[in-house]
């Protein structure tokens, strides 16, 4: 035969309460872990998401310097077929007489793209609308008193029918621009 002890109410009660306050601990502590579980990984999510955008946004800065890159790559190219200019003034009344002949170029639907200054010539580049008006720039450069010389450097029709063009003008008196000035 077996003994078994008889535990008095006051201690059963006693062990019932402690194992009531242990089980309300082990709740605590359960909760207290899954409030830390979903503090932390909201935490990582905000952090992940900032890495995202501040590696988007560094991938953005990164295309936007290739390009400035790849722009100045362009120049330096454009630059070295040029050759190496030097900046040459040209005199305020001089300037004048070449926009009043820019002012009077019969271009309507066509447009200038380029115009420079090396050495005593200027380059002109555009494009005309069609061959008629080509004609009509061409001839207002061969008849314009103030052109010395004149050259057609460049001359390609484009696939949109369009016509590209490059003269070279040379002005009279270009080494003294106070003798083109015919307008006081």
């Amino acid at each position: 035969m077996k003994m078994a002890i008889n535990l008095l109410p006051w201690r059963l009660e006693l062990h019932q309460q402690r194992s009531r306050q242990e089980l309300w601990r082990l709740a605590l502590l359960i909760m207290l872990i899954m409030l830390s579980y979903f503090g932390l990984t909201q935490f990582a999510d905000y952090y992940q998401l900032q890495y995202a955008e501040q590696l988007q946004k560094q991938q953005s800065i990164q295309q936007q310097l290739n390009q400035v890159e790849q722009k100045i790559m362009q120049f330096q190219q454009r630059l070295q077929r040029n050759g190496k200019q030097s900046a040459v003034e040209i005199p305020s009344n001089f300037v004048d007489v070449l926009f009043q002949l820019l002012s009077e170029l019969p271009i309507e639907q066509g447009e200038l793209q380029i115009l420079q200054f090396s050495a005593s010539q200027f380059t002109l580049q555009g494009k005309a609308h069609d061959q008629a008006e080509f004609e009509q720039i061409h001839q207002f450069f061969k008849q314009h008193p103030q052109i010395n010389q004149l050259k057609l450097s460049q001359f390609s029709p484009q696939s949109d029918g369009t016509l590209q063009f490059e003269f070279q003008l040379q002005f009279i008196n270009m080494e003294n621009p106070n003798a083109l000035d015919d307008t006081e």
